[in-house]
């Protein structure tokens, strides 16, 4: 086992002498053992100076180490110590008890030379400065030769048990208040709460000191805790990726905010045009009987049953069964229906013998179509007033023109009711 070095038997005493549950005679024995420390923390002045006082609390030696307690640090935890109170306490017994009173009063309490009146006058220590010591000191200075004075100092100042009192608070106080020992701070970040953040961050070779001072049992618990935090965190996580992953979520949050999903739109878009190219060959043969588009009112009924429109190719005239799949004819989207003088000129949509087949075959899964859903009167009296306004065949105007009360609804969805609500096709 190599030689405990002087920097060995600083942790070592600074440890177990600030510990009050060391005994005294373990503590004197380590002091003889060990080597000198060449620097002695804070923590192990006030543990020594504790352990003198407590050996012996009321004496002018007391009064020495009361003195240099209160030149040390005063302690972060530590509350208003009682180290003022101890030390007048002492000092007043040792003038109160003695067989020559002036002389000790004029050794302690006379300005300026006095031990106990250094420590409360002006540049002496704050910690055993306050009222009422100045004022127990300029009392005993003054009953320096005046034999009444004396005697009621005496009265006051001369019970030694209320003494030991004093200092006993104080030892209490300061033992509280004692900060941990470094071997402590140390064992806690090497097994306590911050071992994992500890052996993480450390190499091998330190591993294996702290193996050493862990133990097996406690090695094996925090290997395991390392390794569970690593596989269930990001790998290569750094504040430097935590900084960029973070602008990146940021980035789309906004983005997301300002545009708009495009699939919804593209999705219907693509329905509609689908429902358009499966209904196509038999909607343009359905608006057209013999060659001329079907028209409005009892004018329209008697030319489909002219002669001019020659035979119907097997198929009966009956314009009260209606066609759901039928389309609009091309110049339906004009809102003047009757009395135009060119309604005669207008334009035929040729209407050819074979319409080929649509290259994209119906959906076979009907449970994916989309379910339908009953249509409200405020839709219908919404859907007239709209063809009314923008003229029939012009759906989409109406559609975007009325999202509140058209919502789920589709161009073909609009423009298929419109048949069924009107079979001739009029306002």
């Amino acid at each position: 086992m190599p030689p405990v070095t002087a920097a060995h038997a600083t942790l070592i005493l600074d440890h177990v002498l600030g510990d009050p549950s060391v005994p005294d005679a373990a503590a004197q024995a380590l002091l003889a053992a060990l080597p000198s420390p060449t620097h002695r923390t804070p923590r192990l002045r006030r543990a020594i100076l504790l352990r003198r006082l407590a050996a012996d609390p009321v004496s002018a030696s007391a009064l020495e180490t009361l003195h240099l307690l209160a030149s040390l640090p005063a302690s972060p935890s530590a509350a208003a110590s009682p180290i003022a109170a101890a030390h007048i306490a002492v000092a007043a017994l040792l003038a109160a008890s003695a067989p020559d009173f002036d002389a000790t009063a004029r050794e302690l309490f006379a300005r300026p030379n006095g031990r106990a009146r250094r420590a409360v006058d002006e540049g002496g220590s704050p910690a055993l400065a306050s009222d009422v010591v100045i004022a127990t000191a300029d009392q005993f200075e003054a009953a320096v030769g005046n034999s009444s004075s004396q005697a009621i100092l005496r009265g006051l100042w001369g019970n030694r048990a209320a003494a030991e009192e004093r200092v006993r608070d104080l030892l209490a106080a300061e033992w509280a208040a004692i900060e941990p020992s470094k071997l402590v701070t140390v064992a806690e970040r090497i097994v306590g709460d911050g071992a994992v953040e500890t052996w993480r961050g450390a190499d091998e070779a330190t591993r294996a000191k702290f193996r050493i001072l862990a133990g097996e049992e406690k090695t094996r618990e925090i290997l395991t805790k390392i390794e569970e935090s690593t596989s269930s965190a990001n790998p290569i996580s750094t504040p430097a990726v935590e900084k960029v992953i973070d602008a990146l979520k940021t980035s789309c949050a906004d983005l997301h905010s300002v545009v708009e999903d495009p699939l919804p739109a593209a999705k219907a878009v693509a329905d509609e045009v689908l429902a358009g190219r499966m209904d196509k060959g038999v909607s343009l043969n359905a608006e057209e009987v013999g060659g001329q588009p079907t028209t409005c009112g009892a004018a329209g009924l008697s030319t489909l049953n002219d002669k001019d429109h020659g035979p119907s190719r097997g198929k009966p005239h009956n314009l009260m069964d209606r066609n759901p799949t039928a389309r609009t004819s091309q110049w339906e989207d004009s809102p003047d229906l009757e009395g135009s003088e060119s309604s005669s000129r207008r334009p035929r949509l040729p209407s050819p013998r074979r319409i080929p087949p649509s290259p994209l075959p119906p959906p076979e899964n009907k449970s994916k179509r989309r379910r339908a859903r009953k249509w409200s009167s405020l839709e219908q009296e919404t859907l007239r007033k709209g063809v009314e306004q923008y003229g029939i065949g012009n759906w989409k105007g109406i559609l975007d023109n009325n999202p509140d009360f058209f919502f789920g609804r589709t161009t073909v969805d609009l423009k298929d009711k419109w048949r069924n609500m009107n079979p001739f096709g009029c306002l």
